[in-house]
């Protein structure tokens, strides 16, 4: 069962990439895995780690039953990327209480990232110095989005290193990734990566949602 609130977002996310999508989002509650794997990745892993991963994978495998995709253990990548079923393209993300995650088939995106943070206010304006660019200071503003300018672009970058991390093969900074506002919403780019990604920002009831995929070829 996805909520009304899930639901609504699922919809924006549908309309954004302009393609069949699948999310499910719920509580951090999830103390094991019934894979083995799984289990063996964060064995040596505190309570709250455990409940974080057990957590996404479990949702993970909720959004792939909704959309009839192969349901399965999902390992880790060299970055910490989940390893998606052939043909699919997914994110997994969490904040302190609640987790998202999102699937697609590989055909309407090369790649796909969502991150989610509850409490907006709560990003703190002295890491913007760490992650923006100046233009992108007025992103806000140009979005209508009521959230802070530091919030807007740590979870938009968060959202395309999750998408384009696994093509690039190695770790980036965040200052790698450049934002701009388009006619067409909020635009991505990234060092080293031929691509432009659009992204889209949404604030809800479970707080700011962002997300930005890879288009297909």
């Amino acid at each position: 069962m996805i909520d009304a609130n899930a639901t609504c977002i699922e919809v924006q996310l549908r309309d954004f990439i302009h393609a069949p999508l699948y999310l499910a989002a719920g509580p951090l509650n999830q103390t094991h895995s019934r894979y083995e794997a799984e289990q063996q990745l964060v064995s040596k892993a505190v309570l709250k780690r455990k409940k974080e991963f057990f957590s996404g994978r479990h949702l993970a495998r909720q959004a792939l039953e909704r959309a009839e995709l192969p349901v399965t253990s999902l390992l880790r990548g060299s970055l910490g990327n989940p390893l998606w079923p052939s043909s699919v393209v997914g994110s997994i993300t969490h904040d302190h209480l609640l987790g998202m995650a999102v699937v697609t088939e590989g055909r309407h995106a090369r790649g796909i990232g969502l991150d989610l943070i509850e409490n907006p206010g709560l990003v703190e304006v002295d890491l913007a110095n760490l992650i923006m660019h100046p233009h992108e200071h007025s992103l806000p503003h140009s979005t209508a989005l009521d959230v802070s300018a530091q919030a807007l672009a740590f979870s938009i970058k968060e959202s395309v290193v999750k998408a384009t991390s696994p093509h690039i093969g190695h770790y980036m900074d965040l200052l790698d990734i450049q934002l701009r506002h388009s006619n067409h919403g909020i635009i991505a780019r990234v060092n080293d990566f031929p691509v432009q990604l659009p992204c889209l920002a949404l604030t809800t009831n479970l707080g700011l949602v962002t997300c930005c995929y890879i288009p297909p070829l």
